[in-house]
């Protein structure tokens, strides 16, 4: 970051490079010495899931059978302490909606105990959990029905795909109970459990096969504390995109620019349009490039959801420590922390997932 600062621009300054590289090679060692200080094993939140199915399976006259896998996984505690509430919550589902009683399991041709799987795992510089049970499954039509009564369909419903459908049970006051009990029917619940996922940068999926069961996969970043990021500028302000959110950044001509009816900015790739978020507008920044021709656009994801940011110019990428937001700017929509660059200057990190409901 340091090598970065704009007042060494220029200088040949090849001694201060090369004490700058060792200095960086001595900071990571330092950052992976912390890092591991931070993480934890998931074990003790994993274990507090067997009082729970075991209480619920008593009081619902259910025998469940709760299978751990991969307890020993570390994970930030930061992290940690934000998904525990919803894994408690998918557990939960699990064992009331998703699993028979032992009379309907058996005439399924079923063992009349039903299955609960809670397993964690790394991948890469990410950790997969996953919450399978072998029960009823999805029911697909019931869920269509109630979002197309909800009005939440908005194209032809033979176009939609399982993972779409399923994907609505995460809509607020979403719910496909008849009827309210004690755990479940209310309509809350797991909009909150998709939301508390995003906050700490992951992702949730949702899969079922009916009579064989669900799986929820939850993919979540190792750490909170740092990421590799892609710095951007508007006008004089810096932003942060996280990398694990850009599919690609490239440059475009003012007539690939299509704008609809009501004056909203899209842009056609490989077939497929997108629509386009000026920061300058949404952030009310000036600045000099307005025109499509001179900027950049970066292609973002979220949960399979896709929008082009434009931006002035991309300034490189990089690890930034991730800081909270001051008070003040906290409710602003589509940041999520902020980071401070080897200039002295602040940069704000974009957040994607919101960014992308937004839009």
């Amino acid at each position: 970051m340091v090598t970065q600062n704009p007042d060494l621009e220029g200088l040949q300054l090849d001694n201060f490079h090369k004490a700058a590289r060792q200095l960086n090679k001595l900071t990571n060692e330092l950052q992976d010495v912390v890092m591991s200080i931070r993480m934890v094993p998931l074990s003790m939140t994993f274990q507090k899931m067997n009082r729970i199915v075991r209480d619920m399976g008593k009081k619902l006259n259910k025998s469940i059978e709760l299978e751990i896998i991969g307890e020993e996984t570390e994970v930030d505690k930061n992290i940690i302490e934000r998904i525990s509430d919803p894994l408690i919550h998918l557990i939960r589902n699990a064992v009331d909606h998703g699993l028979e009683d032992a009379e309907e399991r058996v005439a399924k041709g079923k063992p009349p105990a039903g299955k609960i799987t809670l397993e964690a795992k790394n991948a890469g510089g990410d950790v997969w959990i996953f919450v399978k049970d072998d029960g009823r499954g999805l029911n697909r039509e019931k869920i269509l029905k109630k979002a197309r009564v909800a009005g939440l369909i908005h194209k032809p419903e033979n176009e939609l795909t399982d993972k779409e459908i399923y994907s609505f049970i995460f809509t607020p006051g979403f719910s496909t109970k008849d009827n309210v009990t004690e755990f479940s029917g209310r309509g809350v619940g797991m909009d909150i459990v998709s939301n508390n996922i995003s906050m700490v940068g992951g992702t949730i999926f949702v899969d079922s096969v009916p009579d064989n069961g669900t799986i929820i996969s939850i993919k979540l970043p190792l750490t909170l504390a740092i990421i590799n990021g892609m710095s951007i500028k508007v006008g004089k302000s810096r932003y942060t995109i996280p990398t694990i959110s850009i599919k690609e950044s490239f440059k475009v001509k003012n007539e690939a620019i299509i704008t609809d009816s009501e004056g909203n900015e899209m842009i056609m790739v490989r077939g497929e349009v997108y629509p386009i978020v000026r920061l300058h507008r949404f952030y009310k920044i000036d600045t000099a490039v307005t025109d499509i021709n001179d900027g950049i656009i970066v292609m973002v994801e979220n949960d399979s959801k896709v929008i082009c940011i434009f931006a002035d110019e991309l300034l490189g990428e990089q690890q930034v420590v991730v800081k909270a937001l001051p008070k003040y700017i906290k409710k602003v929509k589509g940041i999520g922390g902020c980071t401070l660059l080897g200039d002295g200057s602040i940069s704000l990190i974009l957040d994607i997932a919101g960014l992308v409901d937004i839009n």
